[in-house]
């Protein structure tokens, strides 16, 4: 990913509530080694239910503002998927994030997107992580690169969809 001055990562959040509000960076971002990002994900330190992602769609920063939902259910020791990184991690390590789409119509600011998370946003630290090797298995670099392209794609994905789905909506009316 690209460095993003904070300026730019602050413009890029497309559905944030009041509009003109303001996007907390985390305490690190002067730390982010970028070129080993595929999106940028943080926590607001003031709102902790609410998360931010950032990725770089076309040369054009593009970023949500997320919420999530609180665990209801005691899911006991089964595992979940995180839709971005396909990494199986503990329930309560995996959370529904809701992406309110943006919308200056009234009536559709209640459409939202979901999506399955690791709560901690770090997907990057997974797909960089060594995996075991098989005496067939492709070298090393090449299952941390296809993981990097995956995890990269559905990002994008995902930010087009919620970007996508405000255009259908306005073009119905």
């Amino acid at each position: 990913m690209r460095a993003m001055s904070r300026d730019e990562v602050r413009g890029a959040i497309a559905n944030r509530e009041p509009v003109g509000s303001r996007v907390r960076l985390p305490s690190w971002f002067d730390e982010i080694a970028w070129d080993k990002l595929d999106y940028l994900g943080w926590r607001d330190p003031r709102a902790p239910m609410r998360a931010y992602l950032v990725a770089d769609v076309d040369g054009v920063a593009t970023g949500l503002l997320l919420r999530q939902n609180p665990n209801q259910a005691e899911l006991g020791g089964r595992s979940v998927m995180c839709s971005l990184c396909h990494f199986m991690r503990r329930f309560n390590e995996v959370a529904l994030f809701a992406a309110p789409r943006p919308s200056a119509d009234k009536r559709q600011r209640l459409s939202t997107l979901g999506i399955l998370v690791c709560t901690d946003l770090d997907c990057a630290t997974k797909v960089h992580s060594t995996p075991l090797l098989g005496p067939y298995d492709p070298p090393l670099d090449e299952i941390i690169q296809s993981r990097r392209e995956g995890l990269r794609a559905r990002t994008v994905a995902f930010l087009r969809s919620v970007s996508s789905a405000q255009r259908s909506v306005r073009g119905r009316g």
